[in-house]
C-alpha cells in the first residue's frame, strides 16, 4: 500500500510536469470571415494624409485614408434619405442606397498615439448576416503593438468626433469586435454605420472584444 501510494503521487507529480511542458501558447484566432486583406495600409502612399473626399458607388471598393482604409461590399450603404441614424437603427432594414455617394473623412493622430477618423455624412450600412456583404474599417495604430498590449487597442466608435467620448460597442455587439495584427500594427474590424473611429493605446475597456490573428 505504501508503494503503491509512493507511486500513486510520482505519477501526479509526472502528470503535472507535463501539463505544463504542453501548456498551449496564447490563441491566435483565423482571420475573420469577409475581412479584406490588410495589404492594403501597409502600402499606403500617404501615411501622413490629414483630409481624405472619395465617392462610393453602389458597386463598393476599398479607399485608402492616408494610413487606414476602408471596404464597403457591393450595395452596403443604407440611402440616408430614407434609413435613419441611431444606435436604436444599427441592425433595422434598410433600402440600399443605388447612387454614387460622397465621403468625407478627417484623419487625426494626437499625442498620445490615439488615431481617429472622422467620416462625414453620417450613415449606416445594410444589415446583414453574411460576413462578406460586411462594411469594414482598418486603422494602422503607428505604435509598437505586441503579445502584452494588444487589449489596450479596441477600435471605438466616435459619436462626437471627440476621442474622449469613445465608446466600446463590442460591450453590446459580439459582431463588432476589434482584430489585431500584431506584425503589422493593424487593428480592424466590422463597422455598421459611420461617423468616425478610434484606435489607440490604452481606450479598451473591460469586457471589449480583442482577438489576435496570425501573421500575413
Amino acid at each position: 500500500m505504501r508503494l503503491a501510494s509512493i507511486a500513486a503521487v510520482a505519477l501526479l507529480a509526472a502528470c503535472s510536469a507535463a501539463d505544463q511542458v504542453a501548456a498551449p501558447k496564447q490563441e491566435r484566432s483565423t482571420m475573420p470571415a469577409g475581412a479584406p486583406s490588410l495589404d492594403v495600409i501597409m502600402n499606403a502612399v500617404a501615411p501622413d494624409s490629414l483630409s481624405a473626399d472619395f465617392t462610393v458607388t453602389p458597386t463598393g471598393g476599398l479607399f485608402v485614408l492616408g494610413a487606414h482604409a476602408v471596404y464597403f461590399p457591393d450595395h452596403s450603404i443604407c440611402d440616408p434619405a430614407t434609413s435613419g441614424y441611431g444606435p436604436d437603427l444599427w441592425n433595422a432594414p434598410c433600402t440600399p442606397l443605388d447612387q454614387p455617394i460622397d465621403f468625407h473623412a478627417e484623419v487625426r493622430t494626437d499625442a498620445s498615439g490615439r488615431a481617429w477618423v472622422d467620416f462625414t455624412p453620417a450613415v449606416r450600412f445594410v444589415p446583414t448576416d453574411d460576413p462578406n456583404h460586411t462594411v469594414w474599417v482598418m486603422m494602422k495604430t503607428g505604435v509598437d503593438v505586441n503579445d502584452s498590449n494588444y487589449m489596450n487597442f479596441g477600435m471605438k466608435w466616435l459619436p462626437s468626433g471627440s476621442p474622449d467620448q469613445a465608446i466600446d460597442e463590442s460591450v453590446t455587439d459580439s459582431t463588432l469586435k476589434s482584430f489585431v495584427d500584431l506584425q503589422h500594427d493593424i487593428v480592424f474590424r466590422r463597422v455598421k454605420h459611420f461617423s468616425g473611429y478610434l484606435v489607440g493605446s490604452d481606450y479598451a475597456d473591460v469586457g471589449t472584444l480583442i482577438d489576435v490573428v496570425p501573421a500575413w
